[in-house]
């Protein structure tokens, strides 16, 4: 899943620019955020200081940003449409109460909210009303929270709870990602929403059993607003989810059988019983009259032990000959 929430920045261009490069590189759903400013915050002082590639910390007032990161209804059924012809799954983030009706308008499959929304019981309340499943981010949250959030939604007709691991913090051992596995266990469905450009944390994700991901995609690294800095452009996107999904089909199905290519190599790197001494046909044959040495196209060491000691030579042989039964 793209991440386009921020890189879009509020601008429908760019939005259909993402939308188009995400399908290009064959994505299989985007991810935008439903913003009203006026709704959100409280103190409309507040700033923000992020970083960017080129032009070093910028600070924003949140509210300036947030008002220029949000879409009309008008644009938003645009981004719909275009998501729809690209054969993409669209899904928005709701943060507030105000966006909930407007959200539901677009006819999404599932509902959404960030890990800044889990204690927002009265929003959740309303998403559930439509029966959807809904996609949290974990991060605040412990298990205990967790089941009484689910608790709450089912029984105010919300369906399944989708989870995306999520955690902000860069101490390696705070990233609990073992706990993918335990959701996993539990019968949840997983997935797991980087912070960074960590990609190998992606990759161990789909290793513990995550079915999907979602990464922040932008067209250029270096535009200076917030969030570009740490996304990945289109050739970087392109790497990490051939990656991902080369990761996902390296898991294979738990059984444990050779590859073709091992039983092939198997024909020259097992080891093959030779005589170590010269034997006559009708000598028994003990263990001590072989060495074991490559190829493996002949009679191991196993097949001795199982099937030959203890019985007779069927013909005669030199030393240095490969043993053929």
């Amino acid at each position: 899943m793209a991440d386009l929430g921020l890189t879009c920045g509020g601008n429908l261009e760019r939005a259909v620019q993402l939308i188009e490069a995400a399908a290009h590189l064959g994505t299989d759903a985007v991810k935008f955020q439903m913003l009203d400013a006026e709704a959100l915050l409280g103190d409309k002082s507040v700033t923000y200081t992020y970083p960017t590639l080129t032009s070093g910390d910028r600070t924003e007032n949140m509210h300036e940003m947030f008002t220029a990161l949000a879409f009309s209804d008008e644009e938003w059924n645009i981004i719909k449409e275009e998501c729809v012809s690209k054969g993409l799954e669209l899904v928005v983030t709701c943060h507030t109460e105000s966006t909930v009706e407007r959200v539901e308008k677009l006819d999404l499959r599932v509902n959404k909210i960030c890990t800044w929304s889990l204690s927002h019981y009265r929003m959740i309340n309303q998403l559930a009303k439509n029966g959807k499943p809904l996609i949290l981010d974990t991060g605040t949250i412990n298990r205990n929270e967790l089941n009484e959030l689910e608790s709450y939604y089912r029984n105010a007709g919300g369906g399944d709870i989708i989870i995306l691991h999520d955690f902000h913090t860069d101490i390696a051992g705070e990233m609990n990602f073992r706990v993918i596995r335990e959701l996993i266990n539990s019968g949840y469905e997983v997935g797991y929403t980087p912070q960074g450009r960590k990609d190998w944390l992606d990759y161990m994700a789909i290793g513990l059993g995550a079915k999907f991901v979602e990464k922040r995609l932008t067209l250029s690294r270096e535009i200076p607003e917030n969030g570009h800095w740490k996304a990945h452009n289109m050739d970087e996107f392109s790497e990490w989810m051939t990656n991902l999904k080369e990761c996902y089909e390296a898991l294979g199905d738990g059984n444990l059988v050779p590859t073709q290519q091992d039983l092939k190599d198997a024909e020259k790197y097992y080891k093959s019983a030779w005589l170590v001494k010269d034997v006559e046909k009708g000598e028994l044959i003990k263990d001590e009259c072989f060495e074991f040495k490559r190829p493996g196209v002949g009679i191991s060491s196993k097949q001795i032990i199982e099937r030959f000691l203890g019985t007779n030579f069927k013909k005669s042989y030199i030393k240095g000959e490969m043993f053929t039964g």
